[in-house]
């Protein structure tokens, strides 16, 4: 991840990997199963873009 000169542009970052996480977790589930291991992997790999989103979001 890029460090980034003020918080707006990490947010954006943040926003759209969690988007495309978003978009990826709803494919896999769809094939595999939404209780499946990646499935389940891609989700909490999101919760942490979002812990991560409400921190700097914190600090604005």
């Amino acid at each position: 991840m890029q460090i980034y000169r003020n918080n707006n542009g990490l947010v954006k970052a943040l926003l759209v990997d969690i988007e495309a996480g978003r978009e990826l977790m709803i494919q896999v589930g769809l094939e595999e199963g939404f209780a499946s291991k990646n499935t389940v992997a891609i989700s909490q790999f999101i919760d942490q873009l979002l812990n991560q989103l409400e921190e700097v979001s914190a600090t604005d």
